[in-house]
């Protein structure tokens, strides 16, 4: 019985030491963005919840698909003295993400790829109007590791940057690595 128990515990720790070293490439983040948007003359801070899935091909360089989801707003005086309400209805993009391992709990990286990003402006007493478009969007950051599963993550992105309206963002997170 013993012997059984023994080999038992052998096979055990054989899976589960193979088990750390064939971690899996997939990893989730999620974290909240604090964006900056440009319009024209006028700074609006706006918030997002940000949600990034992603697939390392490499330890130097992984695929992400993201999702972002404004949740707060802000209100600037335009023109004429008009009350202008901005928010971000949604934004989606693919990335390629470099990445150097510094030490074994900092990472530094890079992202560059294409979103697609929906806004929604307010003007009071002339309606709303919303509008959808893509650009190239890239950023810097870096990881902190916790454990060899869960990491913060800070990074600054811009998302978007065409004629007079531009939208930059600071997010704070936190990742998993399945």
């Amino acid at each position: 019985m013993k012997k059984i128990a023994m080999i038992a515990a052998a096979v055990l720790a054989c899976g589960a030491a193979q088990a750390q070293t064939n971690a899996s490439p997939i990893y989730a983040e999620i974290g909240y963005s604090l964006l900056h948007a440009d319009v024209g003359s006028n700074g609006l801070d706006i918030g997002a919840v940000r949600g990034i899935v992603g697939y390392e091909l490499h330890p130097y360089l992984a695929l992400e698909a993201m999702l972002a989801v404004g949740v707060t707003d802000d209100r600037t005086k335009a023109l004429f003295l008009e009350r202008v309400k901005l928010k971000m209805e949604h934004a989606y993009g693919l990335y390629i993400k470099p990445k150097l391992q510094v030490t074994d709990s900092l990472q530094l990286f890079g992202r560059v790829g294409y979103a697609e990003s929906k806004f929604k402006a307010t003007r009071e007493g002339y309606g709303s109007d919303s509008d959808s478009d893509h650009d190239v969007s890239f950023g810097i950051g870096l990881n902190y590791a916790f454990s060899k599963a869960m990491y913060g993550t800070l990074d600054y992105t811009r998302y978007y940057d065409k004629d007079d309206f531009k939208v930059n963002g600071l997010t704070f997170g936190v990742g998993y690595k399945f």
